[in-house]
């Protein structure tokens, strides 16, 4: 008996986009999933799109938000209703190619692993263009610990830091969510939780491949926010005092964390705000200080 993927896809407002998402997962090779839509409160047509999909395929869920809660708070509800053995990502104005899911799957199986990661490819939705970074030749397998991990995301291009901090282009074993909620105060819901996917894990799993699309537009709120805003110091502090309770090498969580609140207290300091300015100075200077 083939096992049950979790197919979460979070909307709001997504009449434009929704279809072509919904279509990319019902066009998958492996068969065996639950797509559960949840609808955020939208005020145009989504909620009408959903049944429409809903009637089309059985295996189409939904669950319709009286208001908007945000897209931590859709993730946790589907995390709630998902029946499935593994939880998979798709955000509504993305998509995924037809062999997605099983290559993901086939990964986890056979490395063991408890999350399997691809990489994506960016589509420019104001000029209709792809940035392709990745080709045949470029494939590659690899397995790693939590802590190894946690280091290989810095200094490598690929996208491969982008890839450990977003939800999608990955699949989880359902159990890794157990005491695992995404964060639901304001913007960062992705920084501050997929760190924490990993830590529960005892292997994971990556291709070097694209078959994952991330659609970038000019109303996305990592191209409309602030460098502060998009780069929050809070994350990384998190992520700090959880690892050095685990005893992890804390060197390039420092680096980043340096690299996050120079962005943040020059911000702050545009935007006049003393306080937090004068905060994230004394931890700076703390650091220099320390030469840590």
């Amino acid at each position: 008996m083939m096992e049950t993927v979790s197919v979460i896809i979070p909307v709001y407002n997504g009449e434009k986009y929704l279809r072509q998402c919904v279509e990319s997962v019902l066009k998958q090779t492996y068969s065996q999933l639950e797509i559960i839509i949840i609808n955020d409160g939208s005020k145009d047509k989504t909620a009408l799109i959903c049944e429409q999909l809903r009637h089309q395929d059985e295996r189409i869920r939904v669950f319709h938000k009286p208001a908007n809660e945000g897209l931590g708070a859709g993730r946790n509800t589907s995390l709630d209703l998902a029946t499935g053995d593994y939880i998979i990502f798709v955000d509504s104005d993305d998509w995924i190619d037809p062999n997605h899911i099983e290559d993901l799957y086939q990964l986890l199986k056979r490395t063991d692993s408890d999350i399997a990661i691809a990489n994506f490819t960016q589509y420019f939705e104001e000029n209709g263009s792809y940035n392709i970074h990745l080709t045949e030749a470029d494939y590659y397998e690899a397995v790693y610990s939590p802590q190894d991990w946690f280091a290989f995301q810095y200094g490598h291009g690929h996208n491969l830091s982008l890839c450990f901090t977003v939800p999608w282009c990955k699949m989880y074993k359902r159990s890794i969510f157990d005491t695992i909620r995404y964060y639901t105060d304001g913007f960062g819901e992705d920084d501050r939780t997929t760190w924490k996917t990993y830590l529960m894990a005892d292997k994971i799993a990556y291709m070097h491949r694209s078959s994952y699309v991330y659609r970038v537009n000019a109303t996305s709120m990592t191209q409309t926010a602030d460098q502060g805003t998009v780069f929050q110091v809070g994350p990384i502090a998190e992520r700090l005092e959880v690892l050095s309770l685990l005893g992890f090498d804390l060197s390039k969580e420092i680096a980043a964390y340096k690299w996050r609140a120079q962005i943040n207290r020059d911000s702050k300091l545009k935007d006049g705000d003393m306080k937090a300015y004068r905060d994230l100075e004394f931890r700076m200077r703390l650091i220099e200080k320390y030469k840590r």
